[in-house]
């Protein structure tokens, strides 16, 4: 007899097992659980396309920029500030046009929610409080 170790199927720790020993590896469980998700909480959530506008002063807008430049898209010399500008909606099309480079969806320097996550923004505002 080999003595194996199976998980637990309330999520306790692993327990040992008699099986007989035929010579053969033991399987994995049938059923196993999803990869947990990436922590979404590292990074800032969409605010939507309404919150891209002039005159909108946000540190998120200025996360946002970092993130630009460090892939080398804010390419101004105007430096990556709070403030919404028209070198930010530059930066964010030319970030657009490596995502959809034959045109297929929008570049027009807005952030969209799929070009929004892909950048992934770190977070600069509160995590919401849970139960909220």
């Amino acid at each position: 007899m080999t003595r194996t170790t199976k998980p637990d199927l309330d999520g306790g720790p692993p327990t040992k097992h008699d099986t007989p020993d035929t010579g053969e590896t033991p399987s994995a469980p049938a059923a196993a659980e999803a990869p947990p998700a990436p922590d979404n909480s590292l990074y800032e959530p969409y605010p939507g396309a309404s919150f891209f506008h002039g005159g909108r002063n946000s540190p998120i807008v200025q996360a946002m920029a970092y993130r630009l430049f460090q892939e080398g898209h804010w390419t101004t010399a105007q430096s990556p500030g709070p403030d919404w500008t028209n070198g930010h909606k530059r930066a964010f099309a030319a970030f657009q046009h490596t995502l959809r480079p034959k045109g297929g969806g929008d570049t027009s320097g807005i952030p969209d929610e799929v070009a929004w996550d892909r950048l992934q923004v770190p977070r600069v505002t509160p995590r919401p409080k849970e139960g909220s």
